[in-house]
């Protein structure tokens, strides 16, 4: 089979900006050509300069004015023009959507992306009889907004987002979007943030359905050069956002399927695939900061641990777990610092709790731990434990800071929202009576 060298399929028309340049000549950039990104290029070193980075900037107050070398970039993966497709796969992950494509002396020939790459190898006879709504499997969620939401407060929730985009929506009807590319009009129109999303989302929003093909769903954001879909059922209410990267880690699968069944010379790409697959299989049970298990994990644990429970007759309780103050950190040591304190207090409590219980990140600086064949009067001195362990801590530039817990122990006939929701009573009435302190439900519910 022939696999294209990268300089074959590259797109070379690239809009870049030199390092030098400033941030606003960056979003002059974008604004001008409608990116959600644009390359930022140092000799034979380049870089990625994105909405988020955008929005972060805009938000920490930092001058427009400022080089691009003077603040933080993610470099892009590079790869010499004359490798093929087989090389690059190595390269593509779920952070970088790009790789750049160099000369010999490194300079930018042109850009490749995860589509591209796919694409080129054609998996068109899988990805036809397979539809989007087979990658719901892990239930996608998306965050909506109503028109009347000032932009200021989206602008809030996307600067930590995962996702790029949100959904307007009115009366339960998706009336718009405002993705990525919106926000860099916004900003870079210098546009009052306390106007309201309606008068800047994009409608009406385009949407498919659930049971077009994967293939269909990948040629559709080709050819719109879009880089989501919104997804709808039978009924025409939205169920999802795909990604490209959604559909392009459900064709790592199937290829690679394929790849063992048919040919013996694709073994190394077989061995790549599966890597790949591991790598996505992690990506999507683990926090990527704290490396410990995401909500989305927890939930699916949740499930498993409460049937054992009542099946061997044994005790559950749960444990939410939220740092002080802990906007003060990042608002006056920076994000980086508020990341490593981050770190090291989930490092501090995984060192403190039993192997077989269950923690994860629950949002943000929140967390929750779930205590196997444990009472809530038992719970109640483990988490006066961590908290009495993170007081005493001290953290590299920050100091001293300090934990409030709530507690309640879990009956056979709990949901993990019923659960979490008794948690987070117990976890406010200690935030409200002073914080720094560990208040465990009373009794369970009957």
């Amino acid at each position: 089979m022939f696999f294209p060298t990268l300089g074959l399929i590259a797109t070379t028309d690239v809009i870049t900006v030199d390092i030098h340049g400033t941030i606003q000549d960056a979003l002059n950039k974008m604004h001008q050509h409608n990116h959600r990104s644009i390359i930022v290029v140092n000799k034979t070193l380049h870089y990625i300069i994105t909405t988020k980075d955008i929005i972060r900037l805009k938000l920490e107050g930092v001058c427009f004015s400022t080089s691009l070398s003077q603040i933080q970039l993610r470099a892009l993966p590079l790869i010499d023009k004359e490798s093929n497709i087989i090389n690059a796969l190595n390269l593509t992950n779920d952070i970088d959507e790009h790789i750049c494509v160099c000369n010999k002396d490194g300079s930018l020939y042109g850009l490749v992306t995860n589509s591209d790459i796919v694409a080129s190898v054609d998996p068109q006879v899988i990805l036809e009889s397979l539809q989007i709504s087979t990658i719901f499997e892990k239930k996608y969620g998306y965050k909506s907004f109503s028109p009347s939401t000032a932009m200021s407060e989206v602008l809030s929730f996307m600067k930590d987002s995962l996702s790029d985009c949100v959904i307007i929506q009115e009366d339960k009807q998706a009336i718009g979007i405002l993705t990525s590319k919106d926000i860099i009009k916004f900003i870079g129109e210098g546009i009052n943030p306390s106007v309201v999303v309606s008068d800047v989302m994009s409608t009406p929003i385009e949407m498919l359905s659930e049971k077009v093909s994967i293939h269909e769903g990948l040629e559709y954001l080709r050819n719109r050069h879009f880089k989501r879909i919104v997804v709808t059922n039978d009924e025409g209410a939205v169920v999802g956002i795909v990604t490209q990267q959604d559909l392009i880690a459900r064709t790592y699968l199937k290829w690679s399927q394929l790849m063992q069944d048919h040919f013996k010379q694709f073994e190394e790409i077989t061995q790549i695939l599966q890597q790949k697959n591991r790598h996505l299989t992690q990506l999507a049970t683990k926090d990527s900061l704290t490396e410990i298990h995401n909500r989305h994990m927890f939930s699916e644990l949740f499930s498993q641990e409460l049937s054992n429970a009542k099946r061997q007759v044994t005790q559950l309780s749960l444990m939410m777990i939220d740092l002080d103050h802990f906007k003060q950190v990042n608002d006056t040591y920076g994000h980086n610092i508020g990341d490593y304190v981050l770190k090291n207090f989930v490092a501090s409590v995984v060192a403190t709790v039993r192997e077989a219980d269950l923690f994860a990140r629950w949002g943000g600086e929140e967390f929750v731990l779930l205590l196997r064949n444990t009472g809530c009067e038992e719970a109640y001195h483990v988490g006066e434990k961590i908290r009495n362990m993170i007081e005493s801590t001290s953290f590299d530039d920050v100091g001293q800071i300090t934990c409030s817990i709530g507690i309640t122990e879990v009956s056979c006939e709990d949901t993990l929202h019923n659960a979490v929701e008794r948690a987070d009573n117990a976890l406010y009435a200690a935030k409200n009576m002073g914080r720094n302190r560990t208040i465990a439900c009373e009794t369970r519910p009957a």
